[in-house]
């Protein structure tokens, strides 16, 4: 005769047992995706360095650089809706893959580029294979992991990814100066290739059942119907008004420090790294002041902190070297709030949408970065018609980007402080 209670502690080894291996594979899916953002991260940032040398190579005016940057926001940011709705019907894993593998073989067509308009199709294409990494991390990690260890394991993850920004600086810098870009950005190809595997390897879920049920033409509509939940609209501006930091660190560095300073490609990684080692210490200073404050508080604490350093440098842009790189650091660290804002916005949808919802900002916060980055080269190609002093050129940029964190922080200060998920 079977003996009950042995029979009940089979099942609770079992279940541990189940339970254990489900956690395994959470933790090496998120391993792998922080892998996979961490080269995205290389790929958002490696302009800024390469930017003179792309110029010459490519014979691009400053307006045709801003097109070769904005290329790959702009592709990341149309693919952010279809990849969420991919995310919910079929889960993280093979979207994500897919596009890897076509970011595998536009880094290979990149570092072979012949001119400017092959460049610029390569970076879309890039663009499409980083789309869904960062947004597919927060994904996955939604579903795996709890609401007390969620915002913890992602700030940890996207301060991990910063490795991906420090290599695009000084690394990037000198095997430049050594070998010439193309070699280097053939590495960063096979980088590329690893993680697309990794992901298709071993990053297995699933959508979710009633997201598979819904035709896919109600779903574009469901994600446009999630505009009208009001409050979101209050964080669409400042997901905008991230990229008055980040674009000008991802593309518009090198070239501030090689008009302005004078600073050759080994000089400016090095400058670089400074600024992607702030963003590494803000990511993990960050969910430290959320914890002692408030989510909100410390979102809109630290956007009007960064903004002072846009204000700062609109004043004073050729002020000198040490604080032109402290205040851009400063910056660009307002690009540390991405996954605290996209905390505060998982809060705002049901489960079953989360994917498109999180799709929708981030559709914002990468148009905001491809407008940013053009906008930016367009005030460029402006002054050198006009014949602006170099430092007055600069200014406007900084006067520009500063504004824009303004006219977000605005809206952001009606947002909800402790959001809950809206029934639809």
């Amino acid at each position: 005769m079977n003996n009950p209670a042995s029979a009940a502690h089979h099942r609770e080894l079992t279940s541990a047992a189940d339970a254990e291996t489900l956690a395994r594979r959470a933790r090496r899916g998120i391993v792998l995706l922080t892998f996979a953002f961490a080269l995205s991260q290389f790929y958002r940032s490696c302009l800024a360095v390469m930017a003179p040398e792309l110029q010459h190579d490519f014979g691009l005016s400053a307006a045709g650089f801003g097109t070769l940057s904005s290329s790959f926001f702009l592709a990341f940011a149309v693919a952010q809706i279809p990849v969420g709705i991919a995310f919910d019907r079929y889960g993280v894993g093979k979207p994500t893959s897919l596009l890897l593998a076509i970011g595998a073989v536009s880094a290979v067509v990149f570092s072979l580029a012949p001119n400017g308009t092959v460049a610029m199709l390569a970076q879309a294409g890039l663009g499409l294979a980083c789309a869904p990494v960062f947004m597919g991390l927060l994904h996955f990690a939604s579903e795996q992991l709890s609401e007390k260890n969620y915002t913890r394991v992602v700030s940890q993850s996207n301060a991990t990814g910063m490795i991906g920004a420090l290599c695009a600086t000084a690394p990037l810098g000198w095997a430049m100066h050594l070998l010439g870009w193309r070699v280097a950005m053939s590495v960063a190809a096979l980088c590329m290739v690893v993680a697309c595997y990794g992901v298709w390897r071993f990053v297995r879920d699933d959508g979710h059942a009633e997201a598979r049920g819904v035709p896919l033409g109600s779903m574009l509509s469901q994600s446009a119907k999630l505009l009208a939940i009001v409050p979101l609209w209050t964080l669409i501006p400042m997901c905008v008004a991230m990229a008055a930091g980040t674009a000008f660190r991802n593309a518009w560095s090198g070239p501030y420090l090689a008009s302005v300073y004078g600073l050759n490609s080994g000089s400016r990684g090095i400058a670089l790294t400074l600024l992607s080692v702030s963003g590494f210490l803000t990511a993990f200073f960050l969910p430290v002041l959320v914890r002692r404050s408030s989510l909100k508080t410390t979102i809109a604490g630290w956007s009007c902190f960064a903004m002072s350093g846009a204000i700062a440098l609109s004043l004073w842009p050729t002020h000198g070297i040490v604080s032109g790189v402290a205040l851009m650091a400063l910056l660009s660290t307002i690009g540390m709030l991405h996954p605290l804002v996209m905390a505060q916005g998982r809060g705002l949808v049901p489960p079953s949408s989360r994917g498109r919802g999180l799709g929708v900002l981030n559709t914002f916060v990468f148009l905001g970065s491809a407008l940013a980055s053009w906008g930016f080269g367009m005030i460029a190609s402006m002054g050198d018609a006009r014949h602006w002093p170099v430092a007055k050129t600069y200014s406007t940029i900084f006067l520009t980007a500063a504004v824009v964190v303004a006219l977000a922080v605005a809206p952001y200060f009606f947002s909800p402080s402790s959001p809950s998920v809206i029934k639809r």
